[in-house]
């Protein structure tokens, strides 16, 4: 091994020409740790909500965003068995950040072993985006088939997954997103219809897809008057399911509402289901894992960037520019 790696760090938060590439001293496996290669690694939204301090926690200074990076086991410290040795190709979990890195360090516990079938920017899709589309597929679970649902930003990392997710357990997927090409990716996954949410009131649009009557389901992450239109999307005693607010602007509907409507509004955050149920994010990473590895679910990643271009990756989420997941190549 080399005795230096790369990183891509912060020591101040604020816009992406903060994220700097920096060298510094190869780490060592210690109990139960591994060091891997990294080939590929996933970028997601609440990285930029890390690098502006605007997470849902703290973020330490100086800070390494990543919470997951592919690659190959290069050595393993003690107490460390079969199958996290040296050459195995594994997903690396890192809660804490880390992974915009050419090495990163981190307990075998928190590696998945990878089957030949999915290949490495696939596979920097399975943690943040699958289990959190899964996991919110089974909030719903039993109850989808014949049953319409709304999925906004249909064509991004999670959207994009939620789009043939519910369209695997029978549901009517209507997708919204913000342009043409966009929509196309929603269509090409599955979608049974498309919805502009750029346009004034596209709610009607959504009621007249369902005769009137509403989805009965509605993933959200965008927020302000999309979420508002969202709302209103709902059929009687429907349910919206909030997970992001890229927007950073707040929705105004009345609390009154949701009363006259009957409509329920629940949140999620991958990281406190991971904390307070472990088991079941597990059965989701499973089911994800299965799916690809069978050919059943596709993951989108149009938009790969070298490690030293993160910034730039950065740029094009914010800007709205991108699809599906984001990656960067060591």
């Amino acid at each position: 091994m080399t005795s230096t790696i790369k990183q891509v760090t912060f020591n101040q938060y604020g816009q992406p020409d903060v994220l700097q590439v920096i060298e510094t001293d190869m780490p060592k496996p210690r109990l139960g740790e591994v060091v891997i290669k990294v080939n590929a690694i996933g970028v997601n939204y609440s990285d930029i909500l890390r690098r502006k301090n605007q997470y849902f926690m703290p973020t330490p200074l100086p800070f390494t965003l990543g919470t997951e990076a592919v690659g190959i086991i290069e050595a393993a410290g003690e107490a460390v068995a079969e199958p996290y040795t040296k050459g195995t190709r594994v997903l690396a979990i890192l809660p804490q950040g880390g992974g915009y890195a050419t090495h990163v360090r981190v307990a075998a516990s928190f590696c998945v072993p990878l089957p030949p079938e999915i290949d490495d920017k696939t596979a920097t899709a399975i943690f943040v985006q699958g289990t959190t589309a899964q996991l919110m597929i089974a909030q719903l679970a039993g109850d989808l088939k014949g049953k319409s649902v709304l999925v906004n930003a249909a064509a991004g990392g999670v959207g994009s997954i939620l789009v043939q997710l519910a369209k695997m357990n029978g549901a009517k997927v209507i997708a919204a997103a913000s342009n043409d090409a966009k929509l196309a990716v929603a269509m090409r996954l599955g979608a049974h219809h498309v919805v502009n949410y750029t346009q004034p009131g596209w709610s009607k649009q959504i009621k007249n897809l369902t005769a009137g009557k509403g989805v009965e389901a509605a993933f959200e992450m965008v927020g302000g008057e999309v979420y508002n239109e969202s709302v209103k999307s709902l059929a009687q005693g429907g349910r919206i399911i909030v997970y992001g607010c890229a927007s950073g602007v707040q929705g105004n509907i009345h609390p009154e509402y949701f009363v006259d409507e009957h409509i329920s509004q629940s949140g999620f955050n991958l990281a406190y289901c991971i904390q307070h149920n472990m088991p079941l994010w597990q059965e989701a990473l499973g089911t994800i894992i299965g799916l690809l590895a069978q050919g059943l679910l596709k993951i989108e990643t149009p938009k790969a960037f070298t490690l030293k271009d993160a910034a730039e990756a950065h740029r094009q989420i914010e800007a709205r520019n991108t699809t599906g997941k984001v990656v960067l190549l060591t």
